[in-house]
């Protein structure tokens, strides 16, 4: 059966909140939607495709363009992500087809190559249909804290949703600050990775993320069944240390179960987090060279790099 393919505009957007609740039971908002593929900060947005069954959406394969630095040079790459095809239209070669078309799009556009965090479901077709380029794996570390997980507990009801929620935003509110991550990869190491400024920080705020200083120390968090760090800064190792035992009983005093932390490893992150626990594997880091000269095999990235951070 043939299906139509069409590139993803403001007009059909709307069509990937039917696709995100039917596929990954995940409730977003056409307004959430609209946020995540307005990337009109770096004059340019709406990135992918959907096919349809006659009007019936089923399936969607897109990209976010991002601002990459090596040492002092930018240049534009897309992060790729949110490959959902409805259940009774997989292995039909819609992935792959959406991902071509989007990957040429891309081009026209004169971005310089894509990168990502393909999972279980999509690691065989992003490496072995679409061509990508396996660099290595995430590092995850998810650190108890020894409560009771209030938190997600609160999430089994909308009004303890709003309560929890409420409660622990007034919790880290006098720790909040506006101060920029430059991005923990970046020490001591010459890396691939995305240039946080604020345009980059304001776009993705969209997702809850927000910074805060304990002790001279710089955490980019989330909460989100546990505590997530998307990325640190710090002045030194020992500090890390003090202001991570101190984040720690906040969130084991408020009823946060864990605290999540990804990065690639030999960064600093990684390297620090290693005190507390031996990482496990996580998602693929993989790419696609377009025309960059970029070194990509030291592409470098923490989980505050995910699309839903």
């Amino acid at each position: 059966m043939a299906y139509t393919i069409v590139p993803l505009s403001s007009e059909n957007i709307k069509d990937l909140t039917f696709l995100y609740k039917r596929v990954f039971g995940n409730k977003m908002t056409l307004e959430m939607v609209k946020t995540k593929f307005d990337t009109s900060y770096l004059e340019m947005s709406h990135f992918g495709h959907l096919a349809y069954d006659g009007t019936l959406p089923i399936a969607f394969h897109g990209a976010i363009p991002v601002l990459m630095k090596y040492k002092e040079t930018k240049i534009l790459a897309a992060q790729y992500g949110d490959a959902m095809t409805l259940p009774d239209y997989t292995g039909k070669g819609l992935f792959t087809k959406l991902g071509k078309h989007t990957d040429e799009q891309l081009k026209k556009a004169n971005i310089s190559f894509v990168w990502g965090f393909p999972n279980q479901n999509s690691e065989y077709g992003y490496l072995n249909k679409l061509d990508w380029i396996y660099k290595e794996r995430m590092q995850r570390f998810n650190i108890k804290t020894g409560t009771l997980p209030i938190e997600k507990i609160a999430k089994k009801s909308a009004l303890t949703h709003r309560i929890y929620d409420s409660h622990i935003l007034n919790v880290f509110k006098k720790y909040k600050t506006q101060k920029i991550i430059k991005g923990s990869v970046y020490t001591n190491n010459e890396v691939v990775s995305t240039v946080r400024d604020e345009a980059y920080y304001a776009y993705k705020s969209f997702t809850g993320n927000f910074t805060i200083e304990l002790d001279d120390v710089l955490f980019w968090i989330k909460i989100k069944n546990g505590l997530m760090i998307g990325d640190i800064e710090t002045p030194s190792e020992e500090k890390f240390h003090i202001a991570f035992e101190k984040l720690k009983k906040i969130a084991q005093n408020n009823g946060i179960g864990e605290i999540n932390i990804q990065a690639s490893p030999n960064t600093l992150i990684y390297n620090l987090m290693q005190r507390y626990q031996t990482p496990l594997d996580s998602w693929v880091v993989g790419f696609k060279n377009f025309n960059s000269d970029f070194p990509l095999e030291h592409l470098k990235l923490t989980l505050g790099d995910l699309d839903t951070f």
